[in-house]
């Protein structure tokens, strides 16, 4: 049988599982990451910003909302590049928004939370945005493919072949987003600034760090 072969063939294939193991992690501390900053109220990333006044204006939940409109941006990616689609790339788009509701729900039920003190909400961002940061960078790294969003100041960093300007491609595409935000009438805040400017540097950091494991190397695309 055809899908009894590709099945054993995938699980027999170590590399392959550990890319799709990275890829889960770092989705998901992607989504806990954005479940903090979404808690503290001081702002969210720059794209979850867009999307929870989105969400808000249209009376549906941040996890529907994010389907719909990663499914609007992939036709941009799949006519761009196509090998920047991936398990990854579904992944995020049907999961990360509802993981990232789930983690608040639970978030919200730690006892000591429930204060909501000025210090427990900066502690939160704080944690929010570094989960963040990595979360998206581990999962960048595992090769299996980017969200819509993620893809798209790496494929203009490369067409322009410009790799090293992704930071700079990447704030530029945060700023639309907040301005996008500000017109859904989101909630914009400290945190959402502090993204614009450090998440495109911090994640490239983080990228760079992460290559050079030996995990990671193994997470290199084949030549």
């Amino acid at each position: 049988m055809p899908i009894i072969t590709t099945v054993k063939n995938i699980f027999g294939d170590k590399r392959l599982i550990s890319r799709i193991i990275l890829a889960v992690i770092g989705i998901s501390l992607l989504a806990l990451g954005i479940s903090f900053m979404r808690y503290a109220l001081f702002g969210v990333d720059p794209m979850s910003c867009f999307n929870v006044g989105m969400a808000r204006q249209l009376g549906i939940s941040f996890g529907t909302w994010m389907v719909i409109i990663c499914f609007i941006m992939l036709f941009g990616v799949f006519f761009s590049d196509k090998s920047k689609i991936g398990f990854g790339t579904v992944y995020i788009m049907l999961l990360c928004g509802y993981t990232s509701d789930f983690f608040l729900w639970l978030i919200n039920l730690v006892p000591f939370m429930e204060s909501f003190t000025i210090q427990i909400r900066i502690a939160a961002l704080v944690i929010g945005l570094f989960v963040n940061f990595f979360g998206a960078s581990i999962y960048i790294e595992s090769n299996m493919g980017l969200s819509p969003y993620d893809a798209v100041a790496i494929i203009i960093s490369e067409k322009i072949h410009k790799e090293h300007w992704f930071r700079w491609i990447r704030i530029g595409t945060d700023a639309l987003c907040v301005f996008g935000g500000y017109l859904a009438k989101s909630d914009i805040g400290i945190g959402t600034l502090i993204t614009v400017v450090l998440c495109g540097p911090c994640i490239a950091f983080f990228r760079n760090q992460l290559q050079k494991t030996k995990l990671f190397k193994m997470c290199a695309p084949e030549n």
